[in-house]
């Protein structure tokens, strides 16, 4: 897999190194410049900056017009700070036949792809610099792997809440992870019917966190045991919490 085609500069190239701009390439991809938050076309080669501070560094994609490829020291933020990064997430049903043996219980999922245009890098003493998006969320306690269909034991960070709407015939679900100051929420994403009434009756549902794929192209069964057994995705159980009052309903993007 050849992945992005991306502009880099001789600096960032000597300080990462091919292995880790391999996963670069294969990992992030082209959809909002993280300057202007316009949309790549599909001609356009984004350009990567990465913005570097101690052990950890944020590499992120923009318009060459924007802002030009090259490695910064002193700020780990770029200059969006992230408000025009894009993330995606969907539901579904895992079959118990699918889990191989871990579970007799059909098990909702929550997919998410956290950080299309923008990867988080760390300094691994003595291995050079790895990219640490999904390690992230695996330090915020989504490091429960296969185990996670086995058990439906809440991770602490991890809350699942649902609203829904008299007008259409499915409802939403939104996912909070929350540790310390650290806070990443998914809100909306719509839950069929059989997903919603397996969150309700497990009373929670399997989160799965991880850059390696795009939540809006198919994806088997298959593939997302691989990703959880290799450790390329952080996975947690968020507990459901029904809600007190009737949800308001919004949709992102």
């Amino acid at each position: 897999m050849a992945g992005l085609k991306m502009r880099i500069d001789p600096e960032i190239r000597a300080k990462l190194g091919d292995r880790v701009l391999f996963h670069l390439r294969t990992q992030l991809r082209a959809v909002d410049c993280q300057t202007c938050g316009g949309r790549f076309r599909w001609w356009q080669k984004p350009a990567l900056a990465v913005y570097a501070e101690d052990k950890r560094a944020h590499a992120s994609l923009h318009h060459v017009g924007c802002h030009q490829p090259g490695w910064h020291e002193g700020r780990i933020e770029p200059m969006s700070k992230g408000q025009h990064l894009t993330w995606r997430a969907g539901t579904f049903v895992m079959p118990a036949v699918m889990t191989l043996g871990l579970s007799s219980e059909d098990i909702p999922f929550f997919l998410v792809n956290p950080s299309y245009e923008s990867a988080l890098l760390q300094d691994c003493d003595g291995e050079g610099w790895r990219v640490w998006t999904v390690n992230l969320f695996k330090e915020l306690g989504l490091d429960r792997g296969l185990e996670a269909l086995q058990s439906d034991v809440p991770t602490r960070a991890l809350a699942a809440s649902i609203s829904e709407s008299v007008s259409v015939p499915y409802q939403w679900i939104s996912i909070t992870v929350r540790a310390g100051k650290v806070q990443h929420h998914w809100p909306d994403i719509p839950l069929s019917p059989e997903t919603a009434r397996l969150v309700r009756s497990r009373g929670s549902i399997v989160v799965g966190v991880t850059t390696h794929v795009d939540v809006y192209q198919p994806l088997s069964h298959i593939k997302i045991e691989a990703y959880m057994a290799s450790g390329s995705m952080a996975v947690g159980v968020a507990a459901f919490s029904p809600p007190k009052g009737k949800g308001r309903r919004r949709r992102k993007r």
